[in-house]
């Protein structure tokens, strides 16, 4: 073996041992954020269950007033409308079709003030990471024929996911490879090398991912109550009656709300109906 060659075997070998250590340190740090993440989400769920269990039915009903409170006050803002233009309003008449909620200027909780105890699919979270996929995988951003046709291949699997509703399938695409990091993959010497520097780029993006899921669980609203919740019992005081008590406050307002807006539309609406 020429002296060349030696130092050649000797550098990859260097190489890969130094990346063997720093995939088994991104397997370890992978681990442990993945362990804090689930620890978060059993924590949360087991008191996502107790507010269903004890406040549940006052939550159901103060997100139904509200959506009726909104349909109402669309309603009146479409006879205003209908009077100011002279013409009568029909909810049968195709001409109103198909126009947007206005907007209700409200200073009660909205929806996403309140505990969300369906666990249900998040649709803006969706939105968010779609297109934080296609600012990603464009072609347009490619910089050479190497990227474009990986960004291409990305951004059309993208694509797919989203129009299908595939959240699990939008999430694992967020592990594949950055465009750059293709290109640094295919500068190195060796597809043990290659191999060896992917894995740990995705162990890397798999335990950001899960570090970024743990900061949004944090903010969601159940978990703000849930420590609410520890630092009234910590204080001796039982949390889920002093919110039951706030909720039921504002159920009967929201009802007082509504019956005026009830009188207001049938007032309106006589006099449209008898100008």
């Amino acid at each position: 073996m020429t002296e060349l060659a030696l130092q050649k075997a000797t550098t990859n070998h260097e190489q890969r041992r130094r990346l063997q250590a720093e995939r088994e340190q991104a397997q370890a740090e992978l681990l442990a954020a993945e362990a804090e993440l689930a620890q978060a989400q059993a924590a949360v769920n087991a008191f996502r269950m107790q507010c269903r269990l004890k406040i549940g039915h006052l939550v159901d009903d103060y997100l139904e007033l509200r959506a009726y409170k909104q349909a109402l006050w669309t309603r009146l803002q479409l006879l205003q409308q209908a009077e100011e233009f002279g013409i009568p309003y029909d909810p049968d008449d195709p001409f109103w079709h198909g126009r947007d909620d206005i907007p209700l200027h409200d200073d009660l909780p909205a929806d996403a003030d309140l505990p969300d105890l369906g666990g249900g699919r998040d649709r803006a979270a969706e939105k968010r990471l779609y297109r934080e996929l296609a600012r990603r995988f464009h072609p347009d951003r490619a910089a050479n024929g190497i990227e474009r046709a990986y960004m291409t291949a990305m951004m059309s699997a993208v694509n797919v996911a989203y129009q299908q509703q595939d959240v699990a399938a939008l999430r694992d695409l967020a592990d594949e490879l950055d465009p750059t990091a293709v290109r640094e993959l295919a500068a190195l010497d060796g597809r043990e090398l290659r191999r060896l520097h992917e894995q740990i780029l995705r162990l890397q993006r798999r335990r950001r991912r899960a570090r970024q899921q743990l900061a949004a669980l944090q903010q969601e609203n159940t978990t703000r109550l849930w420590r609410k919740a520890e630092l009234l019992e910590a204080d001796g005081r039982i949390w889920w009656e002093e919110v039951r008590d706030d909720l039921a406050a504002l159920i009967h307002r929201r009802r007082a709300e509504i019956r005026e807006l009830e009188t207001a539309v049938a007032r309106l609406g006589e006099v449209i109906a008898n100008p």
